[in-house]
């Protein structure tokens, strides 16, 4: 069942990402954005918009990543969404974010009723901390395995290490080289390609929400374990 085509926003940390989806991806916009993510937004919009070949008027709903993440990047995101579905008159359908992150892998590899196996989803969410928790698929679905914590990088990769389970987090590239360094075989860390947030996995997750019922929202409240970071 179609549910119409929808623009997904994304700017909870400091890479961005923007989508239009109808059934697939029809376009999609990723940057690193770093802290300038109200002033670039709205023309990653645009821009999304116009690959797609999709005028604001025909949107169904508005997605957004409602967090954890970073304050600043998720007030943004936010404030747009809503902003955006006020004007056109449609709802807006929150994802957080490390649902967001942990459905890029868990929708490619096998649920653990499938002999597959655990994702640990993780996003900076400012002054050397992380958000995370771990996940696993179940038939088209994704579960939470834990709740949602905050840890500190050295933290995080232990307890994946232990889990054994697949570590998805966008970190900057020495960051990387550290952990790949120390810990060798012993963790399994997605590559940076397959840890950087996109849009299009926020759209699929809000399209699943959309078919099982949910209906959209007019307000959003991020979800934030710090403020101001």
């Amino acid at each position: 069942m179609s549910v119409g085509t929808l623009l997904a926003i994304d700017t909870a940390g400091a890479a961005a990402s923007v989508a239009v989806y109808r059934d697939q991806v029809l376009a999609e916009v990723f940057w690193q954005s770093g802290r300038r993510h109200s002033e670039q937004i709205l023309p990653a919009v645009d821009r999304a918009l116009s690959l797609a070949g999709v005028e604001k008027r025909t949107l169904a709903a508005v997605a957004v990543g409602s967090g954890p993440g970073s304050y600043a990047g998720l007030r943004v995101g936010v404030s747009t969404a809503m902003a955006l579905a006020l004007a056109l008159e449609i709802g807006v359908v929150q994802v957080p974010t490390l649902d967001v992150i942990a459905w890029s892998q868990a929708a490619v590899i096998p649920g653990k009723d499938r002999g597959g196996r655990s994702v640990r989803a993780a996003i900076d969410v400012g002054r050397a901390h992380y958000a995370t928790a771990r996940f696993r698929r179940v038939g088209p679905h994704l579960e939470h395995e834990t709740r949602v914590e905050m840890v500190r990088l050295g933290e995080l990769v232990e307890v994946a290490a232990v889990e054994r389970a697949l570590l998805v987090v966008d970190l900057e590239p020495q960051a990387r080289e550290h952990i790949e360094r120390q810990y060798g075989a012993e963790i399994d860390l997605a590559s940076p390609a397959a840890s950087a947030r996109r849009a299009g996995f926020l759209a699929e997750l809000a399209a699943l929400k959309l078919r099982h019922g949910e209906a959209p929202a007019s307000v959003v409240e991020p979800i934030y374990l710090r403020q101001g970071a």
